[in-house]
């Protein structure tokens, strides 16, 4: 019979990878806000969209929670995650150098790279060519580096 797995506590704000994937969702998501604000002011003059969401405790939390889906959803997809392997060295990289580092066309990578930004797992400098990764970036890379060590260790130990 197999065991049950012991249940997760929920993560406190201390939680270093929770804090960071909860920032970089809030900022886009707070700029998607500002986008559709702006909309809803030009289309109907109230902004009254905005305070419904706002005073909506179930609906903001149900955004939140979608979004950070979406966040960690490509984060683990190996197509991504491959990029921030090669992002979370210091710095930044070149988007020609990051091409070559993950072994994918130029254009593909351009496209990844946009899905990344808009998840807040990464930054790019369009003018300078340049593509850094977030801290939820770093986070989730630490994180799945750090379960992997552990699932590893644990098979050798015969779990």
């Amino acid at each position: 019979m197999i065991p049950m797995p012991k249940r997760v506590a929920t993560p406190e704000v201390d939680d270093v990878t929770a804090r960071a994937v909860g920032r970089e969702v809030a900022s886009i998501v707070t700029y998607h806000l500002s986008v559709l604000d702006r909309e809803d002011r030009l289309e109907s003059g109230t902004g009254e969209w905005r305070q419904s969401f706002m005073d909506d405790a179930a609906d903001r939390l149900a955004t939140a929670k979608g979004s950070v889906l979406r966040t960690l959803q490509m984060a683990v997809d190996e197509r991504y995650f491959g990029i921030l392997e090669a992002l979370a060295g210091p710095g930044h990289l070149k988007t020609g150098d990051l091409a070559t580092r993950v072994d994918v066309g130029r254009l593909t990578l351009q496209e990844r790279v946009s899905d990344l930004v808009s998840a807040g797992l990464a930054a790019k400098v369009p003018e300078a060519d340049q593509v850094s990764i977030s801290s939820a970036g770093v986070a989730v890379v630490e994180l799945v580096h750090g379960a992997g060590a552990v699932a590893a260790r644990d098979m050798r130990e015969g779990g």
